[in-house]
């Protein structure tokens, strides 16, 4: 019961961050005034706020709908939730390494979460069994 909080409040957590970073670039201002010139045409994405609302949606709604899940329901679903949500972070954190050849430090910082959350769902599920 205790880990399952734990792992839900870290998902949670996972989630606001992406809300925060999200509103951040959809502000345009400071480190995301500029989209970088040589990630256009490359990148998926063509602008800051393009990338804010897949964040959003996809990692701050996905993390906020498994933490409530996690919070309110007592089965192992949780755990396969939070470890495809770390999968699919660090698929997407991988992105601009496999197109562009060049490391950020951002991505560095997350493929430490979705690592995290990804052990996180694999104890979970080792431990109930």
């Amino acid at each position: 019961m205790l880990f399952r909080n734990i792992v839900s409040s870290y998902t949670l957590l996972l989630s606001l961050g992406a809300f925060y970073y999200g509103s951040l670039m959809l502000s345009g201002d400071g480190i995301f005034a500029d989209f970088p010139p040589e990630w256009v045409g490359v990148m998926p994405f063509n602008s800051w706020m393009s990338l804010a609302l897949f964040g959003m949606i996809v990692f701050g709604l996905g993390n906020a709908g498994a933490a409530i899940y996690g919070f309110m329901k007592k089965d192992q679903k949780l755990f396969v939730l939070v470890i495809f949500l770390g999968a699919l972070c660090f698929l997407c954190a991988a992105l601009p390494i496999i197109l562009l050849g060049e490391w950020y430090l951002p991505l560095i910082q997350l493929f430490l979460a979705s690592a995290l959350q990804m052990a996180l769902g694999f104890i979970g599920l080792i431990a109930k069994k």
